[in-house]
């Protein structure tokens, strides 16, 4: 399936990286960073199937992929987003899309909904797959399908980027996060929240879901305490993988 081109569009660093090394393993791709550059790539080149994500700074995903249509392109295009349950398809096939993808991606489910559309096929994976477990520090389910698609030095290298990013939000945290820094340190825990899920990172996930929610609805008593959640759950994390031997040679 090499001859076949996916067209990932992707504002995050981690995820488009990720995504680029799942499909990479089957397909040819190529990657665009936010709407506006997909829009141009595609004026110049037809592609098999395009990933588009929905939150992108200058044009969002949905935007993008009206003016894609408008083009007279007729390949897949696939939303991918953070927002939506499964009921919500109906929306985003109303709005123009093919299919959706939820984040946090399950590596298996994500191949497959691909392979399915470039096959012709439009039946969606089955729903019965098992959920990521919220005990552990890192689901090894999940750990396992990325491995399957990638070696276990990337995979590690990928974690270590996550834990990079994470930084940026603890230094947000420790400042005290200023009324000026609020929205920003939110779409940072968003950011944190989308990718520990599909890393597989859980309870840093689960942390972040709850005090993104709190964050949005201004309950700032419980936000603050959130917060120290979230900053316990990255510490243990990086603890946890300093001793992890899964990804040894």
């Amino acid at each position: 399936m090499k001859s076949k081109t996916v067209l990932i569009v992707e504002d995050n660093d981690l995820n488009r990286k990720l995504f680029e090394n799942l499909i990479g393993q089957i397909f040819s791709f190529q990657s665009a960073k936010n709407g506006l550059e997909a829009v141009s790539m595609t004026a110049e080149k037809a592609y098999d199937l395009i990933l588009m994500d929905i939150q992108m700074p200058q044009m969002d995903g949905i935007s993008a992929m009206k003016k894609i249509r408008q083009g007279n392109s007729t390949c897949p295009i696939l939303a991918v987003t953070a927002f939506a349950e499964e009921s919500d398809r109906s929306i985003f096939l109303d709005h123009g899309f093919d299919d959706f993808i939820t984040k946090p991606i399950r590596p298996k489910e994500f191949i497959q909904l691909i392979r399915q559309h470039l096959s012709g096929a439009k039946k969606t994976p089955d729903s019965t797959q098992s959920s990521a477990s919220s005990a552990e520090i890192l689901n090894t389910e999940i750990i396992t399908q990325l491995l399957k698609y990638n070696s276990k030095s990337l995979i590690r290298q990928i974690l270590e980027d996550f834990l990079q990013e994470c930084k940026e939000t603890e230094q947000l945290i420790a400042q005290g996060y200023p009324e000026a820094e609020f929205e920003h340190l939110l779409e940072k825990i968003h950011i944190i929240k989308g990718n520990s899920g599909t890393l597989g990172a859980m309870r840093i996930y689960e942390a972040a879901l709850r005090a993104e929610d709190l964050g949005r609805n201004k309950k700032t008593a419980e936000f603050h305490e959130a917060i120290k959640i979230i900053q316990n759950e990255i510490t243990q994390f990086r603890e946890f993988l300093k001793q992890e031997t899964i990804f040894e040679p």
